[in-house]
């Protein structure tokens, strides 16, 4: 390691070159598969360590997806970047892996207590998120340095102004995959010659290479595709798919592609969502007969018509890549509904249950009427409309398995296209019939019986499978009446021939549960809105500036200045989060269990009801003012300033104007964090115990 590193242990300015990493589509990763993504992403730190280590860099912290690393030289920064990148792709080619962006500025920066701060940190940090998968986007300044002493294959994509950095940063990016890797450099035509594409990105221009230190300025079009050896690329924000559906945000991903929530140009910027079907096979026979069949699939799907079902707007193949258009539905998953209610220590009553698969049996009698089976029931797959105040069934599965089914590596030369693309489902929700190619109504009713089982018991069908029949135990984890139980039961047998065989016989046995004036009929039934109306934890959570500074600082002490990015994307992407599930989220940023705990005992939650309610801004002021007694707040004023000195006012006040919300213990906890020394923290607590209890008093 380099002597001329700066020590992290004291407190000093160094010029110094930033690189910041960072995993793509990390977060939708780990709502697929958990384990295995946390074991990528941890092979994936290691690798850029060792890396970094070689190049004489120092590795200060990890942000659980990425990290954040430091060195003397932009040359052996850049060369850094370079190296690891280059050892991801290589070792793609051989094995599932994750892509990774990079970022990379030089400037001045503070090093303090292990963390490194200042601007160009946060330069490094917004870089990083204008790169593409499996590239590097570097600074002008870092640019300069280098070009003389590298043989980059760099683009300038102009100047770009980054989020929260006050003037606009000439950037330039260095696409790894090029001219070093044949396969990852062949391409697809481009659509200067292909006048059809149906992708359009605002991204660098690609020209022949010119001799170090010459720009290349001219016009930007789209950048080469990505070879189908390397890992499946998100289209970025902003990239416009077939002229008209321009990106927002990615909305997820699972074994059948991607899907992002896009604005449609030609409808007045209407949200919908476009999915990417990408199949793992892209030649021969089974691609021309997947999109044969994706193309019949689709256009089957495009006549439903039932308010439980996100409507199909549009379905497309361009380029050898299949897209689907649905309905926009703004609501919130059962799944989510469940995670909160167990938070709460609740669960779905019996009521809300039968009242729940009541309209469930509405769209599947309808979809089975059409010979059509969703194949993919789950509480995922359910989500609760806000607007309609219905169940609606999401991730339709005939086009998704159509695809992920007929293109696997697993389908064989001998094996019927058509039936195999009805082994796919979900392990615990699916019927054993299912995982051999047969899906029937039986089918559908056997997911819909286990989902409404994981809403009664809070537990996943795995926990509750019994080791040596593999039938589900259910009873003990739940309470219901007889004959709702009896329901359940026929629902789930493992036997297709033994459960209902459609919906209208579940009803007509579900029936007797409802209250009299309810129509007996499926068709015709029309229950109160209470029925499916979750519980008044899907309240929208307007985040209190105070309680969000808090969250701010808090995680700045652990994760340094990715704080303010981390917090923005939560917000962001959880936009419906109570205090709570906010807090939660940030202390999964936090790789250290033991930092993770104290960030959480560190964090005073707000009262969630009075946030939610409308009239909250002036009643919530009005109260906080009240909350701390002017002789109080002198007087740890006193005792604070035993034990920090003269500064202790200004703490005081600053505590008071940035969280003006706290009760008397939470505001002697907020200041004891000031107190550098553990021990004098310690004595500060104690002194104003009884203080505390005479304010509560």
């Amino acid at each position: 390691m380099s002597s001329n590193l700066p020590s992290p242990s004291r407190a000093q300015r160094a010029l110094a070159a930033i690189i910041v990493t960072d995993a793509v589509g990390f977060s939708a990763r780990m709502s697929v598969d958990e384990e295995r993504t946390l074991r990528l992403i941890h092979h994936d730190l290691e690798l850029m360590e060792k890396q970094c280590q070689e190049f004489d860099g120092k590795v200060l912290k990890s942000t659980g997806d990425g990290l954040l690393m430091y060195f003397v030289s932009a040359v052996q920064a850049v060369g850094c970047a370079i190296a690891i990148q280059k050892a991801l792709i290589a070792r793609a080619k051989n094995t599932d892996s994750l892509a990774h962006r990079i970022g990379i500025h030089m400037g001045d920066v503070f090093f303090n207590q292990s963390d490194v701060m200042g601007n160009s940190v946060n330069i490094a940090a917004r870089l990083q998120t204008q790169a593409k998968p499996g590239g590097i986007c570097l600074s002008q300044l870092i640019y300069d340095l280098v070009k003389v002493r590298l043989s980059l294959d760099a683009d300038f994509i102009g100047p770009l102004k980054l989020k929260n950095i006050q003037d606009p940063i000439s950037v330039y990016h260095i696409n790894v995959a090029g001219p070093a890797d044949p396969e990852a450099h062949r391409q697809e035509p481009s659509s200067e010659t292909k006048p059809t594409g149906i992708l359009s990105t605002p991204g660098p221009h690609r020209a022949k290479p010119l001799p170090h230190g010459h720009l290349r300025p001219s016009p930007p079009f789209p950048p080469p595709r990505r070879a189908s050896s390397q890992p499946a690329e998100v289209l970025p924000e902003g990239t416009k798919v077939a002229g008209r559906y321009t990106i927002k945000k990615m909305l997820g991903q699972g074994g059948f592609g991607f899907s992002y929530l896009v604005e449609d140009t030609q409808r007045f910027g209407e949200l919908c969502v476009l999915k990417e079907l990408r199949p793992m096979q892209k030649q021969g026979e089974f691609l021309e007969k997947a999109i044969e069949l994706f193309q019949r699939e689709a256009k089957t799907l495009h006549s439903i018509d039932h308010p439980q079902i996100p409507k199909f707007l549009a379905s497309f193949t361009q380029a050898r890549r299949l897209f689907i258009v649905q309905e926009y539905i703004d609501g919130i998953t059962y799944l989510k509904l469940l995670q909160r209610r167990k938070k709460q220590s609740k669960l779905f009553t019996e009521a809300e249950v039968v009242y729940w698969l009541v309209h469930m049996l509405q769209v599947l009698d309808y979809l089975h009427s059409l010979n059509i089976m969703h194949r993919d029931i789950s509480p995922e797959n359910v989500m609760f409309s806000r607007d309609r105040n219905l169940p609606i069934l999401i991730d339709f599965g005939l086009v998704n398995n159509t695809i992920s089914g007929t293109l696997t590596e697993s389908i064989t030369q001998g094996e019927s296209l058509k039936s195999s693309v009805t082994a796919v489902g979900k392990f615990g929700y699916s019927p054993p019939e299912q995982m051999y190619g047969k899906c029937t109504p039986a089918s559908d009713l056997y997911a819909l019986g286990v989902t409404a089982l994981v809403l009664l018991t809070g537990e996943h069908p795995r926990n509750l499978m019994d080791d040596k029949t593999l039938e589900l135990q259910w009873r003990q984890h739940a309470t219901v009446s007889p004959q709702l139980a009896k329901i359940l039961d026929t629902m789930i047998r493992q036997k297709p021939q033994e459960r209902f065989q459609s919906a209208s016989d579940v009803f007509a046995q579900l029936s007797p549960l409802l209250p009299a004036h309810v129509s007996k009929t499926l068709n015709s039934v029309s229950l109160p809105t209470r029925s499916v109306a979750p519980p008044p934890s899907i309240s929208v959570f307007r985040p209190d500036p105070a309680f969000i500074a808090q969250c701010r600082d808090e995680l700045a002490r652990f994760i340094g200045p990715f704080a303010d990015m981390v917090i923005e994307e939560t917000l962001e992407e959880n936009p419906d989060a109570t205090p709570q599930e906010i807090v939660d989220i940030l202390a999964g940023q936090i790789i250290d269990a033991d930092q993770a705990t104290a960030f959480l005992s560190h964090i005073c939650i707000p009262n969630e009801a009075l946030a939610a309610s409308e009239t909250m801004p002036e009643l919530h002021a009005v109260q906080q003012q009240q909350l701390l007694k002017p002789a109080f707040i002198a007087q740890c004023r006193q005792v604070l300033a035993q034990a920090i000195g003269p500064m202790a006012s200004m703490i005081v006040e600053d505590t008071l104007a940035d969280y003006p919300g706290l009760s008397a213990s939470a505001f002697v906890d907020q200041l004891a964090k000031e107190v550098p020394d553990g021990q004098k923290a310690q004595e500060f607590r104690q002194q104003l115990r009884s203080v505390v209890r005479k304010v509560r008093l």
